[in-house]
């Protein structure tokens, strides 16, 4: 009990210094430290009077995090482990630093900004990356981040994030209208609901494998007529159930063990994911909100 008491209050000074807190992403765009508050930031910066907070690999260290200029660093270490390590039933996958910051904070602090943080960074590869390089934001499922980042911030009001929330793309072309569900082909063979078989007799679909697919040009015409398509057609068949498979095609998170998909280490394929991918996570936000609202 005496020991209990002990360490409750040895973290008091570490939760008052985070009562009010910024938080900035490794978005592009200009920032400086918060004047009220602590101000939060992850692995490199150039400012030294902000708490650092890098992942493990990233530093090389054996702990899930490092902490740098806290009230506890270690303390602080040991919460945020503890949270990602909740985190990881609800994402299969380990969280990153932004969003397992985000949570701890949402129970601790009483006011939060956070900046540059939409939770959506970029897939597409860039031209003189190896063939066997794979991006590092590659290894979190980030639409599965944005829907516990969705939850958390319309259920606790003292988190102000507007940039987690986002429009449909506008699209200045026609849409393939002939795609009556588009999750069905994203999703390629199996199942496009709970209920519903698809026949792969009657429809062209992205294949899900890590070898570059034979019909190669008819693959990226498929991923091009997905990402100009329009979002009605997302929002008319999208279900939690199909959104939830499809944080699946997204991300690895042991690329190092385990192949990739195809499209995702693919130069040309990677340059639409960026556009599908936003789609779905605008029909995450609908059915969150709808969710929310009910």
């Amino acid at each position: 009990m005496i020991e209990s008491i002990e360490n409750m209050m040895s973290l008091t000074p570490l939760y008052h210094s985070l009562e009010r807190a910024t938080i900035i992403g490794n978005a592009d765009g200009d920032w400086s430290p918060c004047n009220d508050g602590a101000t939060i930031t992850f692995n490199a910066t150039v400012h030294t009077n902000t708490i650092n907070i890098c992942n493990g690999p990233y530093a090389g260290v054996s702990e899930a995090f490092t902490v740098d200029r806290s009230e506890n660093d270690q303390a602080f270490v040991e919460i945020l482990t503890t949270v990602a390590q909740s985190l990881v039933s609800q994402i299969d996958c380990w969280p990153s630093s932004g969003l397992t910051t985000a949570v701890m904070l949402a129970v601790i602090s009483k006011h939060v900004s956070l900046m540059r943080m939409s939770l959506l960074p970029s897939l597409a590869r860039c031209e003189n990356m190896a063939a066997s390089e794979t991006l590092p934001c590659m290894v979190h499922n980030w639409l599965g981040e944005r829907r516990i980042a969705l939850g958390i911030a319309l259920t606790h009001p003292h988190l102000y994030w507007p940039e987690l929330y986002i429009q449909p793309t506008v699209l200045h072309e026609s849409s393939q209208q002939f795609i009556d569900d588009p999750f069905a082909i994203l999703l390629g063979a199996g199942k496009s609901s709970e209920n519903e078989e698809i026949d792969p007799s009657q429809i062209s679909r992205l294949k899900i494998q890590a070898q570059r697919p034979n019909d190669y040009e008819e693959q990226l015409t498929i991923l091009k007529n997905l990402a100009s398509l329009d979002i009605h057609y997302w929002l008319t068949a999208a279900t939690q159930h199909k959104l939830l498979k499809c944080e699946k095609l997204f991300y690895n998170q042991t690329p190092e063990d385990k192949l990739s998909n195809w499209f995702l280490v693919d130069l040309k394929a990677s340059q639409l994911l960026d556009p599908i991918r936003h789609q779905l996570a605008y029909c995450q936000q609908v059915l969150v909100l709808q969710h929310i609202k009910d």
